[in-house]
């Protein structure tokens, strides 16, 4: 997806047909959502579960990922990359939630300036990324779904690690 196909899907104004537009979509909402609390706590809505955002994110991100690990061949030979194509979309769409809550609510145009050029950062940083990736010379990271492995060690729910498994740094 083009940078501003991806733009315009984050913003929810995209005419292309794509699980990867609607998954940006999706992602513009929830930091949408996420953004004002993260602001100041007056501004969280009743019933507000910050978690559960966070945790819709990262299933967002994932759901980008399997996708990714289906529809983007895998080149040995090219350099590593350090985030995964979920992560990347993520980060724009985080870069566009906040530069327009910026906007919207400050009177400052320096802010204002310092979060569209934040967004274009963020906007030419995926062009490249894209750019890489058309050309082959790039490889993605298989992805690991450690959020949802985190929260449910966190929770006690996942998976115990074995002790003997674990290389340990005594000597």
């Amino acid at each position: 997806m083009e940078p501003s196909d991806l733009l315009q899907a984050i913003a929810g104004r995209s005419v292309i047909a794509l699980p990867l537009a609607e998954w940006a979509r999706e992602l513009g909402d929830l930091y949408a959502e996420l953004i004002p609390s993260r602001i100041d706590q007056k501004f969280q809505p009743k019933r507000f579960d910050g978690e559960q955002l966070r945790s819709e994110i990262d299933r967002v991100v994932s759901e980008i990922d399997e996708w990714a690990a289906q529809n983007i061949p895998r080149m040995k030979s090219a350099r590593k990359h350090t985030h995964s194509l979920g992560e990347v979309i993520s980060h724009v769409a985080r870069s566009y939630a906040q530069a327009w809550w910026t906007v919207v609510h400050s009177a400052d145009t320096e802010i204002w300036h310092q979060a569209w050029f934040h967004l274009g950062e963020a906007r030419e940083g995926y062009a490249e990324f894209l750019s890489a990736l058309r050309a082959r010379n790039l490889q993605l990271p298989m992805g690991w779904r450690w959020h949802l492995e985190r929260r449910a060690i966190d929770t006690g729910r996942g998976p115990s690690i074995n002790p003997g498994c674990v290389e340990s740094d005594k000597r």
